[in-house]
């Protein structure tokens, strides 16, 4: 097969297992809506430079990802923003990663391999979910990613020094300084150990980190013009003050092993049978042999360690932080899974697998007929009934196979494959959707006239909205500091205390997880 017909399939995989699903989930964290607000602004008024939601908070973050959903939303949508066109940028970085990972490792490494290590990367847990979600960090990982990829195999191709500095700008546009800082932190160790001149390689990454700045540099000059001092002040606590520590309120604070338990938890299900497979000595033995004097097994333990211990560093620690981590790790595992391919234990995680496969859309059945009252589940159409039950068919085809002994990974990984396309398009909309806050969203529209001022309050955290409202009510609400600040002519969504008491839309807010009321202009207790 040739490569390029290989990458496209590729393609072909990933877009079948992210893209016709992302519409079908309403938003049901406060971080997607968000994002998504942001670009919902730059449409309603015009401003893609800094744009303000909620009527006037300045985004924490830069631009890109929010420029990416308001130029799909206008070509694919009419220039409406839903959940399709915001998490779309997300799904086309992670495709994107997913092709350029098969490349290059089938270069390196062959055919068979890439295949192993592509497919273990797509079906990981903290990828496939970063992979469906309106968040920065899947653009910023195939921008930073794709970086290393293009320095790692620059020498003699002059133009990936291009491709290297305009995906790093794309990382900068995303998240700031880190963006570009990162990958060349890794390939200036990276190089240094393979036994690269100090200087040159001093001098080839300053050069193409400063070069990734030019962009980024024009966007923020710009930027600072709107904003002035409170722009500036937002972007050096964000970039500096998450690293130094320093900022004006506590933002993720976990331990350093904080991030060893992500990484663990992240490359589910393929950690159980790595960690399985280590006991076999003979594996030990040729993890002993291995030489990581040069090429693409010292980038990925490279990469791996330098990302790993970069954000160990910070006080602020989080899961998707370590998400450029897990192509280099995915490698890893996929030398680890051919290893082990055809042993007692892939057979017996592949049977475990088909278990577990067999059971999800009989407990599928199950909660749709409402036994469980305490878990409500959204009725399905009927095509997706046909994707609920692929698994339990793959399950029973492939339990029923002569070949269960000749099949190891290939089986792990084809039903991890087709459980997660299940979730993806049947089981993740029944079970996530009654819990989003677009129904509160409706009722406060049919009470409220379509003119009438609506005002938010929330007590306990100055920095947290009601961001899923907001979003569906085209970024309607505008917040105040207290009940007293309330116009008198306006409508008040808050929490219940002893004094503000209302109609209760929700017993727990997608955002606050807390019940949500809604008081009207005369009954505002001041």
């Amino acid at each position: 097969m040739k490569r390029s017909t290989a990458i496209i399939i590729v393609c072909v995989l990933a877009g079948m297992l992210f893209l016709p699903w992302l519409g079908l989930s309403f938003f049901q964290t406060k971080g997607e809506p968000r994002e998504a607000i942001v670009a919902v602004s730059m449409l309603q008024d015009g401003n893609w430079i800094l744009p303000v939601s909620y009527g006037a908070d300045i985004p924490y973050k830069p631009p890109l990802l929010a420029w990416l959903i308001a130029i799909f939303s206008a070509v694919f949508n009419g220039g409406t923003v839903n959940e399709f066109t915001s998490r779309l940028p997300s799904a086309i970085a992670a495709i994107t990663m997913f092709a350029a990972t098969w490349r290059i490792i089938a270069g390196a490494c062959g055919t068979r391999k890439a295949w192993v290590a592509t497919l273990v990367l797509m079906t990981s847990f903290e990828v496939f979910r970063a992979a469906t979600a309106c968040r920065v960090d899947m653009v910023l990982t195939c921008c930073i990613v794709g970086s290393i990829y293009a320095m790692y195999s620059m020498r003699g191709h002059p133009w990936r020094y291009l491709w290297a500095i305009l995906l790093m700008s794309g990382a900068v546009l995303t998240k700031g300084p880190v963006g570009a800082l990162l990958p060349c932190l890794v390939m200036g160790i990276y190089m240094l150990l393979r036994g690269d001149n100090f200087f040159r390689t001093c001098f080839v990454l300053i050069g193409l980190c400063l070069a990734s700045f030019i962009l980024p540099a024009l966007w923020y000059f710009a930027a600072y013009q709107q904003g002035g001092e409170e722009f500036l002040r937002l972007a050096m606590e964000e970039n500096i003050g998450r690293l130094t520590g320093t900022m004006s309120y506590d933002s993720h604070l976990n331990p350093w092993w904080y991030n060893l338990e992500m990484i663990l938890a992240g490359m589910l299900p393929w950690t159980v049978p790595v960690l399985i497979a280590l006991c076999y000595r003979r594996l030990r033995e040729n993890i002993k042999a291995l030489r990581l004097n040069r090429g693409l097994p010292l980038l990925a333990w490279t990469a791996g360690l330098t990302i790993l211990v970069f954000y160990c560093i910070p006080a602020s620690k989080r899961g998707v932080y370590l998400l450029p981590c897990y192509p280099f790790i995915a490698y890893g595992v996929a030398w680890v899974l051919t290893q082990v391919s055809h042993t007692r234990l892939m057979r017996g995680w592949s049977v475990f697998l088909a278990v577990v496969s067999a059971i999800a859309p009989v407990v599928m059945i199950v909660l749709s007929f409402g036994v469980l009252r305490k878990v409500p589940v959204a009725p399905l159409a009927w095509w997706q009934w046909i994707f609920a039950m692929l698994p339990l068919v793959a399950a029973i085809w492939w339990l029923g196979s002569r070949k269960i002994a000749e099949t190891g990974a290939k089986s792990a990984l084809g039903l991890t494959f087709v459980l997660l396309l299940a979730y993806n398009s049947a089981y993740m909309p029944a079970f996530l959707n009654p819990r989003s806050d677009i129904h509160v969203a409706r009722i406060i529209e049919q009470k409220v006239p379509a003119d009438a001022k609506i005002v938010s309050y929330i007590a306990e955290d100055r920095l947290l909205r009601y961001y899923s409202l907001n979003f569906y009510m085209n970024d309607r609400l505008r917040r105040v500091a207290s009940p007293e600040d309330v116009p008198a002519d306006a409508w008040l969504i808050t929490a219940p205390t002893d004094s503000l008491q209302g109609d209760t839309l929700t017993r727990r807010s997608a955002d606050t997880r807390r019940p949500v009321i809604l008081i009207a202009p005369k009954s505002v207790i001041k």
